[in-house]
């Protein structure tokens, strides 16, 4: 992880937050998460389903079901540019769990339509609105219209600290390339080889619910350690995804969601259910995500506890 520089003292801005957030705070005021703070996912309420490795998930868009980012990375990403505003969204984290190599954080959405940021001097004159002025910052109602280039082109991405920039059709390119450096086995004898720990798959799936395929890094940093599955239902067309990850720094996930999340056990090990469909749990060094988002909590639940 990198240290992230403040203009203000780091105690300025953990000091007034309540108690119980105090060490999440202290936390996230050493991490740099904004090479991947995506602000239109945040804005519009998307922060449901994240489940991100620290390096490699940007890349692989294979998690594309998923909304990647995390109310973390809004707060570190802006620090620079407006130290108030992230103790302000630090505030509204409600509840907080973390497993080891995961963190789950349920924040208030009740405000979103009041958010306002602005821009560092390396964003300045990069960022316009639908008619072509620049901006100075951002509010909910320029990310509902749309946020763009001096050229005109959509963008979906920005960095407050190195005023980098990722317009939609980079996005799309960068996908290309993950499709690329994508590994698809169809066979369910056959997934073990291609990372540094033992892919399993449950014992117990939902009626009509089959394997269907998993998806690896053919190569890069890391890419031996994470796995994704999907589980099909032939009839409905309908999916439940499952990652598989090496439990390591390099892969730490965070979720945001305003969602409810809640603490739950699984095989005897500390687990976070968000909502009624995604499970994260953390078991013999394999961080599991599981999103079942057309099938009960029951069979959410018990498919996690088949996997041994």
């Amino acid at each position: 992880m990198k240290e992230i520089k403040f203009q203000e003292k780091r105690e300025d801005f953990i000091e007034g937050i309540d108690d119980e957030f105090q060490e999440l705070a202290s936390q996230l005021s050493d991490v740099d998460f904004s090479e991947k703070s995506n602000k239109n996912s945040v804005l519009n309420s998307t922060l449901k389903n994240i489940d991100i490795g620290d390096n490699n998930m940007k890349k692989i868009n294979k998690i594309k079901k998923t909304g990647i980012v995390a109310a973390s990375l809004l707060i570190a990403s802006t620090l620079v540019a407006q130290t108030t505003f992230a103790q302000d969204v630090v505030n509204k984290i409600i509840k907080s769990i973390s497993l080891g190599h995961f963190t789950a954080e349920q924040y208030d959405s009740s405000n979103e339509d009041n958010y306002t940021e602005i821009l560092s001097a390396n964003l300045k004159g990069k960022l316009f609105d639908k008619n072509g002025n620049a901006l100075d910052k951002i509010t909910a109602d320029i990310v509902k219209n749309g946020i763009y280039t001096k050229d005109g082109e959509i963008v979906v991405q920005w960095n407050q600290k190195d005023g980098s920039v990722l317009t939609e059709k980079q996005e799309k390119e960068e996908e290309e390339k993950a499709n690329e450096n994508t590994l698809t086995i169809t066979d369910i004898g056959k997934l073990n080889g291609y990372t540094c720990f033992e892919v399993k798959v449950p014992s117990y799936l939902p009626d009509g619910y089959k394997f269907e395929k998993a998806e690896f890094y053919k190569e890069g940093e890391d890419s031996d350690k994470y796995a994704t599955l999907y589980f099909k239902n032939q009839e409905t067309g309908k999916e439940i995804y499952m990652q598989q990850r090496f439990a390591c720094e390099e892969t730490r996930g965070d979720l945001a969601t305003d969602d409810k999340i809640e603490n739950i056990k699984i095989n005897g090990v500390d687990a976070v259910l968000e909502g009624e469909h995604n499970i994260n749990w953390e078991a013999n060094n394999i961080v599991y995500f599981m999103s079942g988002k057309c099938i009960d909590k029951d069979d959410v639940i018990r498919i996690a506890e088949s996997i041994k």
